[in-house]
């Protein structure tokens, strides 16, 4: 097939949306279609993939929020668009933003076949101006995205049974794929990790992703403070964002003051075998794939219970679910599986097995499934 896929927001690496339309990217290749991208994006010459670059969107009073935040937004052209799906077998719409509007009417009426994805909810938005917790704000996103969007198009991905659910909630009347993004399947296992000399003694908790106000990785931190066990502990935070410099400075009541970069593969990878404990703070995630790499590598987790998130319902029990943004309660989760090393091993067998309902291989299986119902569809629909 040629598979094109519109993603407004594209180019920050530690951004969700742009990992899935990565790996997405990636794998159809792998199987053999050709791929290309519109999006913000000039591209890094992978091979099989075609980039087609849009500018960026600029807000004016806005920008400073989204450029602290890492996001990027593409300003749709036209005839750039046309250029990137006028060949396409199936159009992939990443985000119900500006590009992906503007999209939909040169879909009909050059008759492309085309599926949508849900990968942003309310919440994100909502976040960054201080509403987060306005059940009516929120709403209104949804409402907003459904009018302007989603009540033209047929097909949504949905990376979890929770964001599905969240829709068919606000009203949504679509064809739901529930398909995860998947992990990547480079993260693994690796037998005997070792800790290096340094935290021979202590005991790692990591945590990884953006640095930004919805993960709530200061609750992570105060917890770290509360904890019985404080002094041996060492909490490594392996991301980039634009709370970095919060976080290190907030991290300094700490005896051992939080490890805060960014790793290449190899040592991220070996950093996510050698920890003890994996913890999740975040009150906002429609999948939460760093909680899925973690499992993978074989680590014990605990995720927070904030009915924002879909890794809730990740938990296999109470050990591994907190009170969100409660930091007395997550420092008695993590002193309770720090002083249960057995609990932690049983834990962490249980996320490795667990994980397996995640693989990429799997998922990209059912996303080509859904090109191709779309394709179908699409084919009796257009000669109505």
């Amino acid at each position: 097939m040629n598979i094109t896929i519109i993603s407004d927001v594209y180019g920050i690496s530690d951004n969700g949306t742009c990992v899935t339309c990565k790996n997405l990217a990636l794998q159809m290749v792998k199987r053999g279609h050709n791929v290309t991208i519109i999006s913000p994006f000039a591209g890094e010459n992978e091979s099989g993939i075609n980039y087609i670059e849009l500018p960026i969107r600029h807000f004016w009073a806005l920008n400073f929020i989204l450029e602290k935040n890492g996001v990027r937004l593409a300003k749709p052209i036209k005839e750039k668009i046309i250029q990137g799906i006028k060949n396409a077998d199936i159009v992939h719409l990443l985000l119900g933003f500006k590009t992906s509007r503007a999209t939909l009417p040169l879909l009909f009426k050059y008759k492309i076949p085309f599926t949508t994805a849900f990968h942003a909810q309310a919440e994100n938005i909502s976040s960054h101006i201080g509403l987060i917790h306005s059940k009516s704000f929120n709403r209104y996103l949804y409402n907003r995205l459904y009018k302007k969007f989603y009540s033209k198009v047929q097909f949504i991905h949905t990376p979890s049974q929770f964001c599905a659910d969240i829709l068919n909630e606000n009203g949504y009347k679509n064809k739901f794929y529930i398909i995860t993004n998947g992990f990547n399947p480079k993260f693994r296992k690796i037998k005997n990790a070792k800790k290096p000399q340094k935290f021979k003694n202590k005991f790692i908790i990591l945590n990884t992703g953006r640095y930004c106000k919805e993960k709530r990785t200061k609750i992570l931190i105060d917890a770290i403070n509360h904890s019985k066990h404080e002094k041996d502990i060492q909490l490594i935070l392996l991301g980039q964002g634009p709370d970095e410099r919060k976080l290190k400075k907030y991290g300094k009541k700490l005896t051992n003051k939080p490890i805060t970069k960014y790793l290449q593969f190899d040592k991220f990878l070996n950093t996510l075998n050698y920890a003890d404990l994996y913890v999740h703070p975040s009150e906002i995630e429609i999948e939460g794939i760093s909680c899925l790499e973690a499992m993978a590598c074989g680590l014990p987790c605990i995720f927070s219970d904030s009915k924002a998130s879909a890794t809730r319902y990740y938990a296999k029990d109470g050990r591994s679910l907190f009170k969100c943004n409660d930091a007395e309660n997550l420092a008695e989760k993590i002193d309770y599986l720090y002083e249960h090393p057995e609990e932690r091993k049983k834990l962490a067998n249980y996320y490795l097995g667990f994980s397996k309902n995640f693989e990429m291989d799997k998922a990209m299986d059912k996303m080509e499934q859904m090109f191709k119902d779309a394709i179908t569809f699409y084919k009796d629909f257009y000669k109505k």
